[in-house]
């Protein structure tokens, strides 16, 4: 996905890394970080090493579904798309039932700026290429130059699958990479693999949970897993359960596109079920976070959960959203994480009352490590019934540019109507409340809610957070908010 490098996606795993290493580019300012994980074991079957690149002409090998590439399962495959709009195709042979990890991986860093290596998309087609059956453009949750995604074979067949750059996948004008080079990989996921957990029945009540693997992060605190698993009738759901490791106190689950709509340029790993719903329940039935797509708009569901856990036993409860008709392959895949989490507000933690913005509790803020001039700082605060506002302050110079983003309901709370306020110098400069279909995202990248606030003179500048209501059977009242100053 071709944006300007900014920061991390809303509430991601910021560095999550399944194969390859990529850049996060995404316009969106993150409201928190989480811990990094490696790919899960793929690597079942091995096999020959055929070259896309040289090979694969605009009428030769490689060119269509025709005479595409074959390459075994686990075998990874030089390519090169060294031609404006130019594709590979591949085809592989997959078993009914077999979960795959395909990806298109480049040689990008952190550091990389865009056109310095190809952004590559895939499209996973039938053997004839008339049937698309998937589509991805990122390592999702991140937005990056990789293509990298699940899915589940419903049948035992051949499969084609075209690589190529963004754009031509995208359908907009295309321009070549001065690294055009990438990596192919389809393999088969083990489910022995340590980092992943995949769906065994019975796992259908919190009476007979499936209990979840958890692999100890590689770095900083925290563990995760890949979780993948099959809802076949319209009444299934999937009950996991998880121990929260030391020192961990926050949960993350992606909601990745992993269905509809099947179309050029969208991304999506070909579940005839558009989206998941996620529960979170302490171990007596307590709701404790919750995630359901909007009534009526699925695709509009938020891409995460995230809520603040103590030590102990939770479940995750997967399930269909109320009114999805069942699907002939109805698959999920996610990413679950627990990590350290944002700073907890004073308020929650030794009495202070920041109600007001005179009381405002001073944010921390911290300077980026790779841009001298970008700060920032995390909040992670509550907002319980006679609670009426939790204000933040922080220093602000003539110039600088404010951008925030926070969640509430979207991540899985039950706070309803959360409204963030940004005021500078005791004046209110802009104002926002949370929607059932967009994130709070004060930015000046793709995905933003709102542009930043850029200050006109130095001063304090204060964020005040509120909520109009509370859902009656989720007991989440937390939010999570990311303050990130530019300076000029």
């Amino acid at each position: 996905m071709r944006y300007a490098i900014s920061f991390v996606g809303l509430l991601g795993l910021g560095s999550l890394a399944l194969y390859g290493c990529s850049s996060s580019n995404s316009g969106t300012p993150d409201a928190g970080t989480d811990a990094p994980a490696p790919k899960p074991d793929a690597s079942a079957d091995t096999g020959p090493r055929p070259d896309g690149g040289s090979e694969a002409g605009s009428t030769g090998l490689g060119s269509s579904c025709a005479n595409a590439i074959a390459v075994d399962l686990s075998a990874e495959t030089d390519g090169d798309l060294n031609a404006v709009g130019k594709s590979i195709f591949y085809s592989v042979n997959v078993t009914a039932g077999d979960f795959l990890l395909i990806s298109a991986s480049t040689a990008a860093t952190a550091d990389t700026v865009a056109g310095a290596v190809v952004d590559t998309a895939i499209s996973v087609f039938d053997a004839t290429g008339a049937k698309l059956l998937a589509n991805d453009d990122d390592a999702f949750p991140r937005y990056t130059t990789d293509a990298q995604f699940f899915y589940r074979a419903p049948a035992t067949a051949t499969l084609c699958m075209q690589v190529t750059d963004f754009d031509t996948w995208k359908g907009d004008p295309a321009t070549l990479a001065t690294d055009s080079t990438f990596k192919f990989f389809a393999g088969v996921i083990s489910p022995d693999a340590e980092v992943v957990t995949f769906d065994t029945e019975p796992n259908d009540t919190t009476a007979a949970p499936q209990i979840g693997k958890l692999k100890a992060a590689t770095t900083g605190v925290g563990a995760y897993t890949y979780l993948g698993g099959v809802l076949s009738s319209a009444a299934d759901v999937d009950t996991y359960k998880f121990t929260v490791p030391t020192g961990a106190k926050s949960l993350n689950v992606t909601v990745p596109p992993i269905g509809a709509p099947l179309t050029k340029g969208v991304s999506s790993y070909g579940s005839t079920m558009a989206r998941f719903t996620a529960t979170v329940k302490k171990l007596d039935g307590t709701i404790v976070a919750e995630l359901l797509p909007p009534a009526g708009q699925v695709e509009s569901m938020s891409d995460s959960l995230t809520a603040p856990v103590d030590a102990g036993d939770y479940y995750l409860v997967i399930g269909r959203p109320t009114g999805v008709t069942a699907g002939a392959n109805d698959f999920y895949a996610t990413t679950i994480a627990f990590g350290a989490g944002n700073t907890p507000e004073a308020e929650a933690i030794a009495a202070h009352t920041n109600d007001t913005l005179a009381a405002a509790e001073a944010l921390t803020m911290t300077a980026d490590t790779a841009n001298a001039k970008l700060k920032h700082g995390y909040i992670l605060a509550h907002l319980p019934t006679g609670d009426a506002a939790d204000n933040f302050s922080f220093a602000v110079a003539n110039g600088d540019s404010v951008a925030v983003a926070c969640g509430a309901a979207r991540n899985g709370s039950g706070l309803q109507g959360f409204k963030m306020d940004l005021f500078v110098a005791g004046t209110s400069k802009q104002s926002e409340t949370e929607s059932a279909t967009a994130d709070l995202a004060w930015s000046s990248g793709k995905g933003a809610s709102k542009a930043p606030v850029v200050a006109s003179a130095a001063g304090t500048a204060v964020l005040q957070l509120t909520s109009g209501s509370a859902s009656t059977t989720n007991t989440g009242r937390y939010y999570l908010c990311g303050v990130h100053v530019t300076s000029p």
